[in-house]
């Protein structure tokens, strides 16, 4: 356990600057988004309601009830904001061991009294630890915001944590496929590629779905950007148990596949 918490600081040492820099941004969106559903609220009993209350339905899906808590998080649909948590679970997916056997370092690692799950063990928690950290600004930076802009009825911590987890799990999902990916190859590119191409080719696919000329809603079924849905999390939350499994089902199997293969492959000379 020793060794695993001790690879886990040497982790976060590594990438403390990502983590600082997309924490650091999910806070500062929040906070914003949160003034920016203040603003909605005025808008919507004011003159251009109509064209107002479209757009968020637009953002908000199908369970947009237009309840100050459904405003909030209708903002966290934006592209950028789940491209930070994208960003974070594919550089640590990929980092994971293709990302240590470019830079040479596992050897150094391996000839110490680690064995390869421990090393695994470490990878694979100092990810998870980020997107939670990363969770824990979105909470902070809400709850900030809703101090300094007074909303209706801003949502309360507990309500907020639903979409959270979604998002996290969300993560968790890029970061398994990304982190299999890494277990078979010997440079950090490739598994960056693939698996930037595979979640943005899952955003396409929703958005094509929602196209109705195109006819393709079946699209969505490829899609993991379909098991993130906030606003349902925080209106209704019939689908976020679902919606989580899937999502953690996905990451933890990427995870397991990826234990199997590492414990079996030999690691080249030098590496």
């Amino acid at each position: 356990m020793t060794v695993v918490l001790t690879l886990i600081r040497k982790n976060l040492l590594d990438s403390r600057w990502l983590l600082a820099i997309c924490g650091s941004a999910l806070f500062g969106l929040c906070w914003i988004f949160v003034y920016a559903a203040r603003r909605a609220e005025v808008g919507i009993v004011g003159e251009g309601s109509n064209r107002r209350m479209g757009m968020l339905r637009g953002m908000g899906g199908a369970s947009m009830d237009f309840s100050s808590a459904a405003i909030e998080v209708a903002y966290w649909n934006i592209p950028l904001f789940t491209l930070l948590f994208a960003v974070w679970a594919i550089a640590r997916g990929s980092i994971a061991v293709a990302g240590e056997i470019e830079k040479g370092t596992m050897d150094l690692v391996m000839s110490r009294p680690v064995d390869r799950s421990s090393f695994l063990a470490s990878q694979v928690l100092t990810a998870l630890l980020g997107l939670i950290l990363m969770g824990g600004s979105m909470l902070a930076g809400t709850l900030v915001g809703s101090h300094y802009n007074v909303l209706i009825a801003p949502a309360s911590a507990a309500t907020l944590c639903k979409p959270v987890l979604n998002l996290i799990a969300f993560g968790w999902a890029i970061f398994g496929y990304t982190f299999l990916l890494s277990t078979f190859d010997l440079v950090r590119w490739r598994p960056n590629l693939i698996s930037s191409v595979a979640t943005l080719a899952g955003y396409i696919a929703l958005v094509l779905s929602t196209i109705p000329p195109l006819d393709v809603k079946w699209l969505e079924k490829f899609s993991i950007f379909k098991a993130y849905d906030p606003v349902e999390a925080v209106v209704k939350g019939e689908n976020l148990v679902f919606n989580i499994g899937l999502l953690g089902g996905i990451g933890l199997a990427g995870v397991v596949l990826g234990f199997l293969i590492f414990s079996r492959r030999d690691l080249p000379a030098g590496s």
